[in-house]
């Protein structure tokens, strides 16, 4: 030690000696504060990049400590620099921290430190003795080999303590630990190697390429420090930007943690709030009066007015069960109920999450207020599940109701049953009174329904005039139709409105709800049903859904499918009767009448499918068929006969209407002026307008438009005034009765008279007496046709197939 000593205080200049220790010290801790930076970046390229500066630094430090302190070296001879080699030496120091540095980067375990410790000390005894050989050129140099190894051993020891220990960031002060035990390695290392180093004075023995005297090796060590206070002052000038930078993103996570509407909690793991946002410091207030919603914070001078729950126990406050608490898992609480001392509750949704930080964990608690939710939502269940206008169940709910009941009911097959109830000539009321009066109307019906029912009933409104009851626990099928016969009398007394009157009424579908049934479905179709037939019957009574109304709607729909297949498998054929002439009696015209004949059952009359194909939609397709099959039919024709078709509302009203009649014209090459369509008063009635128009369109094709059993609709002379009508046919209810019933024979003189003044001629129809023949003859009816001129008969011989809509009809006339 005292050899030490004596080398630094006798053989080296004592400011030299200083400044090397500054330079040390300096170049060290601006080296920590660079490879703080570094683990600060968020780039890997960016980490990798400042560990090598890290490196550089404290590796340009050593090397000019160790210069610095060989220019203050005083061996009594003048030396000289090998200038390759003091370079060398730099690279060689320079070059071992930073890979020391890049190691520490990627890993920092302990085994990883004590490797970087050996590196660094290697690195700074290869600069040293290296270094050394640069004054090879002005002595030979000789070194104790127990002193050297005693200054490597004591460097590696300190370089040990300063990444094991003073690099490690849970150390309190472990940048002036680092700092010091560096400083102390390469000391330890350069001054005691120094005493145990001897210099002969030797010129001559080497003569280097670049001798590098004290005066530039001094520009060079300047450099170096100049490179060292560059790279530390954009370290530090970084550092700062970077510490505003995060103080500045700080205050901005803490501004939108308080715009959040939901309370955040951060705390640690033994449960202890550390920090709030305002949010969670409002949601929990007591001060419930002026905290009604988050726009109330305007009210408050300061937060200050607010509770701090800084400290307080985060299973306490959200008022968590001992074991529903885990604070290191991330778990969704879902809605709880919190209650305060005021008699205040709130519901709330609850969630936590882990933080893992790298020197601490902490849990960040969110608690979302849904009370407003909640309970809007629970008026909106309500709201779907009542009638708004008279507050009886609606639709969902009493479907709902039947579903339950039809669950629960075990016993008597009589003990449920459900009734449609729809109010007679509810529209009438409407357009009468308006929809005030109907409503009106609405809301006592829903009243007398449910004063005729017991507690355990459901009575509901389906919709517009129609409404429900299930009835329940009634021990006879007697006590259901009574509980009907009842609601129905209730229904049908008259209501006083002011000094009005509404006379009201309706029609009840009743149907029995078997022990064993699973379909609530099926179950209002049977009610529906029964309604239908009630309405049929006459309305204003009760029909239950029995074994024959089974039977006939089993019927109907084994003959809707027949129906259907009869589309398909082009089943229809064509009847025609003749019209005459009244004064010659020549055939002027045939009239096209479909018939279906049927596998297994034989022809089958209009009446029998028609209605039912007006229900099912299939009329558009059967009057397309009849169109083309009576088109090509009259194309064979002798003569200028025409060819009448009767056409429906829903046929009238189809968009393709007018198309198919063109092409039925254009592929059988039928004279449109041959070809007639006859329509009821009550095709035109519902939109006049649209009627008109769609009238007008054929009319120009060419084709004659009948008004068909004119007098027993509404017959106003409007229509037959506006529309285009080339003929009009008298009913044959008037003419079976026209000798023998004055007035029958007077509406017919009446038709006649009105036709004749606007030029439209007459056909009368279902004559079937020539006293009916000569009648209406003598009153100038032009055309007749019923079964007195021929009854309807198919013509003779096959039509050839043609396409429809790319469908093929082979229409035969049998």
């Amino acid at each position: 030690m005292y050899e030490v000593f004596n080398c630094i205080a006798t053989e080296h200049d004592l400011s030299h000696v200083l400044a090397a220790f500054f330079v040390l010290a300096f170049s060290n801790c601006c080296s920590l504060i660079i490879y703080k930076r570094s683990h600060q970046a968020v780039k890997r390229f960016y980490t990798i990049l400042w560990a090598i500066a890290a490196g550089t630094v404290v590796g340009l430090g050593v090397w000019a400590t160790h210069f610095i302190a060989l220019l203050g070296y005083q061996p009594g001879f003048d030396v000289v620099f090998d200038g390759w080699r003091t370079l060398l030496s730099a690279a060689m120091v320079v070059t071992g921290f930073v890979i020391t540095a890049l190691v520490l980067s990627v890993k920092a375990d302990a085994i990883i430190r004590l490797i970087s410790g050996a590196i660094a000390t290697a690195s700074v005894a290869g600069m040293h003795f290296y270094g050394m050989t640069a004054l090879n050129a002005s002595a030979i140099i000789e070194y104790d080999r127990v002193t050297i190894t005693s200054a490597i051993l004591l460097s590696f020891m300190f370089y040990t303590a300063t990444y094991l220990v003073g690099s490690n960031p849970k150390i309190p002060r472990n940048v002036t630990i680092s700092t010091i035990t560096s400083v102390f390695a390469v000391l330890a290392l350069h001054f005691i190697s120094a005493s145990g180093t001897t210099m002969i004075p030797v010129r001559g023995v080497e003569t280097p390429s670049w001798q590098l005297a004290t005066g530039l090796l001094s520009i060079i060590i300047a450099g170096a420090m100049a490179v060292i206070v560059i790279l530390s002052v954009l370290a530090a000038g970084l550092d700062s930007k970077f510490e505003r930078m995060r103080s500045k993103e700080t205050r901005k996570l803490s501004v939108l943690a308080d715009a959040s509407s939901e309370g955040l909690f951060v705390v640690s793991r033994t449960g202890e709030i550390i920090n709030t946002n305002t949010s969670a410091r409002v949601l929990f207030s007591e001060r419930i009066s002026d905290l009604k919603n988050l726009h109330d914070l305007d009210l408050f001078q300061s937060e200050g007015q607010l509770p701090d729950f800084r400290g307080r126990n985060i299973q306490d406050l959200l008022q968590f069960q001992d074991d529903e608490l885990n604070l290191l898992e991330n778990r969704e609480f879902g809605e709880r109920r919190i209650r305060f001392e005021d008699g205040r509750e709130m519901i709330a949704v609850v969630s936590s999450r882990c933080v893992e930080e790298k020197d601490e964990t902490f849990i960040v608690f969110a608690v979302r207020d849904i009370t407003q939710r909640v309970r809007a939502e629970a008026k909106v269940r309500t709201l779907a599940y009542r009638d708004s206008l008279t507050g009886l169940h609606n639709r969902v709910a009493f479907n709902m109701a039947l579903e339950h009941a039809m669950q629960d009911t075990q016993g008597d097959r009589f003990g449920l049953a459900v009734m449609i109830i729809d109010l007679d000539e509810f529209k009438e009321v409407n357009d009468q009174f308006g929809h005030g009066a109907g409503d009106s109307l609405l809301k006592a019906i829903g009243r007398r329904i449910s004063s005729e029912i017991d507690e355990r009933d459901t009575v509901a409104r389906l919709g517009g005039d129609e409404f429900a009851v299930l009835v329940r626990g009634r021990a006879s099928a007697e006590e259901i139709q009574d509980t009907a016969d009842r609601i129905l009398s209730a229904i049908s007394e008259p209501l006083a409105m002011g000094r009005r009157t509404l006379n009201s009424g309706g029609s009840i579908g009743l149907t029995f709800v078997p022990p064993n049934a699973k379909n609530a479905a099926r179950i209002l179709t049977y009610a529906d049903r029964a309604l239908y037939s009630a309405k049929a019957a006459g309305r204003g009574c009760v029909r239950a859904y029995d074994a024959d109304l089974h039977k006939q709607q089993v019927e109907q729909r084994n003959l809707e499918r027949a129906l259907h297949d009869a589309v398909r498998n082009d089943e229809f054929v064509l009847y025609f009767q003749p019209k005459v002439s009244s004064a010659t009696r020549a055939v002027v015209g045939r009239e096209a009448l479909i018939r279906w004949n049927r596998p297994g059952v034989g022809l089958v009359g209009p009446d029998q499918f028609i209605p039912l194909a007006e229900q099912s939609m299939l009329i558009v397709e059967i009057g397309r068929w009849t169109i083309h099959a009576a088109c090509r039919a009259a194309s064979r024709w002798q003569g200028d006969e025409s060819v009448a078709v009767n056409l429906s509302a829903r046929q009238l009203m189809d968009p393709d209407i007018i198309f198919h009649v063109r092409s039925a014209l254009e592929e059988t090459g039928l004279d449109p002026a041959r070809f007639e369509l006859e329509i009821t008063e009550t095709a035109i009635i519902h939109n006049t307008q649209l009627a008109t128009s769609i009238l007008l369109e054929l009319k120009a094709l060419g084709i004659k438009i009948s008004l068909d059993d004119f007098g027993t609709g509404y017959s106003s002379m409007s229509y037959v005034q506006e529309f285009p009508f080339d003929r009009i046919k008298i009913d044959r209810s008037f003419v079976a009765t026209i000798n023998m019933d004055s007035k029958s024979r007077a509406i017919i003189e009446a038709i006649i008279h009105l036709a004749h003044s606007l030029d439209i001629p007459v056909v009368a129809e279902g004559v079937e007496t020539e006293d009916q023949a000569h009648t209406l003859a003598s009153l100038s009816c032009e055309e007749m046709q019923g079964y007195l001129i021929a009854a309807p008969e198919p013509f003779e011989g096959p039509f050839t197939a043609f396409d429809l809509d790319g469908d093929l009809f082979d229409l035969a006339i049998a």
